[in-house]
């Protein structure tokens, strides 16, 4: 009903609008720095597979979407505590907006720092939404995570209280 009666209000051609443009920008250095960053500490923090698109081209909300997939919902929720911290401490301001904070059951956690969204997904859900996919004509901005130190091994300790692990029967005592 409501369609006879818009089609019969419509002249016969109605030209198409052209496309809107809009002039090429591009994200300053400052947010640039900001998205290496983040994905630096999400590397530091067990993160993998962290992919940085610049979308300053396609979006005017945001100059930048980090890309990483985590392991659990509980690593995802921890790393996004911890960038709102380090941003926090950083500019001044915390994150602006969150998702998949709020339940257990959240396979995507997206942070909003104005200029840089970081969206961190559980693999199954990177695999489902592919954004990269979604947005391939994109560039990217190239980042490789730093290589980390091997981690030295620690004693046990409870309180001040110095434990000492003595070797197996199969293993010489260097006492």
């Amino acid at each position: 009903m409501f369609g006879r009666a818009l089609s019969k209000s419509l002249p016969e051609s109605v030209p198409a609008s052209p496309p809107i443009s809009r002039p090429a920008r591009k994200p300053s250095p400052a947010t640039t720095q900001a998205a290496l960053a983040i994905a630096q500490q999400l590397s530091n923090l067990q993160a993998t597979d962290i992919v940085i698109l610049d979308m300053s081209g396609p979006l005017v909300i945001a100059d930048y979407f980090v890309i990483a997939t985590v392991t659990s919902t509980r690593q995802a929720q921890a790393l996004a505590r911890e960038l709102d911290v380090a941003s926090k401490a950083s500019t001044g301001r915390k994150r602006r907006n969150t998702g998949g904070m709020e339940s257990e059951d959240s396979n995507w956690v997206l942070l909003d720092f104005d200029d840089v969204v970081v969206h961190l997904f559980l693999p199954e859900a990177r695999a489902y939404y592919g954004l990269e996919t979604l947005w391939a004509d994109v560039p990217r901005l190239p980042f490789t995570p730093a290589a980390r130190p091997p981690e030295a091994p620690q004693q046990p300790d409870l309180g001040g209280i110095q434990f000492r692990v003595f070797p197996t029967p199969d293993e010489p005592d260097d006492r």
